[in-house]
């Protein structure tokens, strides 16, 4: 290291050491479109990551309803699941439609967007009453598990979620088709 006190010979040394790692390269590797294999296995890297994320969530719902259900059943408060998961989609299908409402003219909102927020919010409700004990906790729980399960399943049913399917599609057909012309 006492050779490269000063930085310019640094820099010349690895000018020069990049320039013969050049020459050494094959010519196919040097042809090789880099920048398109580049954003594809970034696409592919989201589209991977958005997939672990909806289903880590879609875990942590389901123990988390059950435990809602267990404790429930265990505070003889049954009657209040029913209930709780039909005012939950209902505030659902309200939300849905104000904000379908409210965003009608700009196109730039997305309905998963607005599955997103409407979703955010019962989770909201969700973490206060489960920090914040309130009178009718147990009900408030299991109408942010109803509102959460409609939100799922109205996702699950939105065209965009059909769009999103085919467009990951899409980009492992480029994918085969750039390995194949290598």
């Amino acid at each position: 290291m006492a050779q490269f006190q000063e930085p310019l010979k640094v820099k010349m040394y690895m000018n020069y050491a990049r320039e013969k790692l050049w020459e050494v390269i094959p010519e196919s590797t040097k042809r090789f479109p880099w920048k398109k294999a580049e954003a594809t296995a970034l696409q592919q890297l989201l589209l991977l990551g958005q997939q672990a994320l909806k289903w880590s969530l879609i875990v942590l719902f389901i123990f988390s309803s059950s435990s809602d259900i267990i404790y429930a059943v265990s505070r003889n408060k049954e009657l209040l699941i029913p209930f709780g998961l039909f005012v939950g989609c209902l505030m659902t299908e309200f939300l849905k439609e104000a904000s379908q409402e409210l965003f009608r003219n700009s196109e730039e909102r997305r309905l998963s967007q607005q599955f997103l927020g409407i979703g955010c919010f019962f989770v909201l409700v969700k973490i206060i009453s489960t920090y914040f004990p309130l009178g009718g906790w147990v009900f408030l729980l299991h109408i942010a598990n109803g509102g959460l399960m409609q939100v799922l399943w109205l996702w699950k049913s939105s065209p965009e979620g059909e769009e999103g399917d085919n467009r990951r599609n899409s980009l492992l057909e480029d994918g085969s088709t750039a390995r194949n012309e290598a």
